[in-house]
């Protein structure tokens, strides 16, 4: 029996070593390979349409890396079901750092919105880093009676219904963020769906809708022309290039710092070691003068932060949104 029990030990002993061993080896072989990464062409999949600011800001991204690393990254776009085909060929795709997904807020929303995802948000893709953010604006048409936030949310709680807002679509961004503001403030708006995104600026332009929430990046060039004015801003601080705008805050609307914001994932089971050198990779190239100026242009922020920062980040927004969805009616589909 003595011996019986010693030789289990001497196994347990062995196999422990080899585990070790095996164990230290898997790791090596993921810091050579992270240490050469990228040593072929990575696809970076934008899961909308070419031409957004989304996808303006992942091409700006990715001739950065390209020129830092000397491999290209290749944008493809890959739209459709907002977000999910594209990001759905990202969580399929081989964890080795070659196939990236650039993600934006419907990447945490979509859960609440899809009855049936293809795809884990939490667990099938690895958070990366956030690219940038951008603040969310308030907007009424340049004729509007509105001339503040608290006039336009004080009018909303009192008249429920007959204010109505713009989006890009039932379950866009702009829509569930206006539902966010209703549900904060008890204010109630009546939705006026479009197409697209560039469709609700319009209305929002000719005065078909009283109101639209959306980004800077979004509004940049309507801004400009005086048909619209914005009256809040979803950031913590006002932006340097609208500094007469308040933030919601200022404007007596607390619990409302929303913003529009892009990230980078990966597949799950790519290596920590490669998801860690993507990460600095991506933070080094966010500090460029050029990709910083050109960001800017959009009205974004890049942000470079650790992929502890984003994972956390990433669980906060998916917490976020079942119950604005619930509460605004919203059936998943």
């Amino acid at each position: 029996m003595r011996l019986h029990t010693g030789w289990g030990l001497a196994a347990a002993l062995a196999l422990a070593a080899t585990g070790g061993a095996a164990s230290m080896a898997q790791a090596q072989s993921q810091s050579r390979a992270a240490a050469g990464y990228p040593s072929k062409p990575v696809r970076l999949i934008v899961p909308f349409a070419a031409g957004g600011p989304n996808d303006v800001m992942a091409r700006v991204l990715a001739q950065r890396l390209a020129t830092d690393t000397g491999q290209p990254f290749v944008v493809d776009n890959k739209a459709g079901a907002g977000g999910v085909i594209g990001t759905d060929a990202v969580a399929k795709a081989a964890p080795d750092g070659y196939t990236i997904g650039f993600v934006s807020a419907p990447f945490t929303m979509a859960p609440s919105l899809q009855a049936r995802m293809p795809y884990d948000s939490a667990r099938d893709l690895a958070a990366v880093t956030k690219v940038a953010e951008s603040p969310m604006l308030l907007m009424v048409p340049a004729d509007s009676r509105f001339k503040t936030a608290g006039e336009l949310i004080a009018y909303a709680r009192q008249n429920p219904g007959k204010l109505t807002y713009g989006s890009g679509g039932i379950g866009s961004t702009p829509h569930l963020t206006t539902e966010l503001l209703a549900s904060l403030t008890g204010a109630k708006f009546l939705h006026v769906p479009y197409k697209g995104g560039g469709e609700s600026i319009k209305a929002l332009m000719g005065g078909e809708v009283d109101l639209l929430i959306d980004s800077v990046t979004s509004t940049a060039a309507p801004l400009a022309s005086g048909r619209i004015r914005p009256l809040a801003i979803g950031g913590t601080t006002r932006l340097t290039r609208l500094p007469n705008v308040p933030t919601f805050t200022e404007a007596g609307i607390e619990k409302f710092a929303m913003t529009h914001w892009v990230g980078v994932v990966a597949p799950s089971k790519t290596p920590p070691a490669v998801v860690s050198t993507l990460q600095a990779q991506i933070a080094k190239a966010l500090r460029a003068p050029d990709v910083i100026a050109k960001y800017a242009e959009l009205g974004a922020t890049p942000v470079g932060n650790s992929s502890g920062d984003f994972h956390k980040f990433i669980g906060d927004e998916l917490g976020k949104w079942p119950q604005v969805v619930k509460s605004a009616n919203i059936q998943p589909q």
